[in-house]
């Protein structure tokens, strides 16, 4: 089942990165949503067929990664989305003209590498069991806090940088992916009567208020830095999540948990190199220099 549970991640890793390129495309192409997505914004957003393609793929990617949730291993399944990084940027290249250079290279091998071996590791130990009543309680109060965490970040910062959305929206999918495993594996195994419908409640929380933070991020820059965050902030989060939370990895030795975790943070390296050296990225911050310069030079001539 471990090996039709991959199959399921991979294409969903897959449709992850083609929904992302069209609702990027859609985002970005609206009028000052730059400065934020706002409800006028989103109402938009409903009549646009590349946004609502995007959300169709995005759908089917969604379905295969829940099956693939079903079959396995939160830590063997979620960090697999890691992938659609590479689909990412090869379409990027191919749809959007994106420039390739040594930085975004190195950041996205850093990325794959470190996932890949922390994929192949957590294969090697990790296992499932059914956490009934007050035992999935733990979960849904880690998802609760995190959801409340998001919504101040929503209501206090209308203009947050990139890095923080998808930051935000990583921890919020990782809960997503997380209690989705937990109430998938109460449905399969001990049925619908003893699924905890509140981390279902918990589940939908984090999938609206995860899925408000993808869009900004879309808004506010390149959607490989979207991808990128979401498959290694997202994967770490939810196997943490695993491993704590619902013991995935009660039978690892120490230095089997630790060498996961040094590869954990190599893909998280590869984040922040490529949030600091995309050339879009790169290409905004000249934008916002060159502005700040001609704001300078208006207000000596005035004075």
């Amino acid at each position: 089942m471990t090996i039709v549970a991959i199959a399921f991640a991979v294409l969903a890793a897959v449709a992850l990165a083609y929904g992302a390129l069209y609702q990027h495309d859609a985002v970005a192409g609206q009028e000052d949503s730059h400065n934020g997505l706002s409800w006028a914004h989103f109402t938009e957003l409903l009549s646009n067929r590349r946004w609502l393609l995007g959300l169709l793929i995005l759908g089917f990617g969604t379905a295969g990664n829940f099956i693939a949730l079903a079959l396995a291993p939160v830590m063997v399944v979620q960090p697999i989305g890691a992938f659609s990084l590479i689909v990412s940027v090869l379409l990027g290249v191919r749809h959007r003209g994106l420039k390739v250079n040594r930085r975004l290279v190195q950041s996205v091998v850093w990325c794959t590498i470190g996932v890949t071996v922390f994929v192949a590791l957590s294969a090697t130990t990790a296992r499932s069991e059914v956490h009934l009543g007050a035992d999935a309680l733990p979960l849904f109060w880690i998802t609760a806090v995190l959801v409340g965490l998001g919504l101040i970040i929503m209501l206090a910062f209308r203009h947050a940088p990139q890095l923080v959305l998808i930051i935000a929206a990583g921890l919020l999918f990782a809960c997503v992916a997380t209690n989705a495993h937990l109430v998938s594996v109460q449905f399969l195994q001990a049925g619908i009567d003893e699924v905890t419908w509140i981390n279902v409640a918990g589940l939908l929380a984090a999938v609206a208020l995860g899925s408000w933070f993808v869009q900004n991020a879309y808004a506010a820059g390149p959607p490989e830095m979207v991808i990128a965050g979401l498959t290694v902030i997202d994967p770490i989060g939810a196997v943490i999540l695993g491993t704590v939370v619902l013991g995935e990895a009660a039978d690892a030795p120490p230095w089997l948990v630790v060498l996961i975790t040094l590869t954990g943070l190599v893909a998280c390296a590869g984040v922040v190199v490529l949030s600091r050296y995309h050339p879009d990225v790169k290409d905004r911050e000249a934008q916002r220099r060159n502005a700040r310069r001609s704001d300078t030079m208006t207000d000596t001539e005035e004075s």
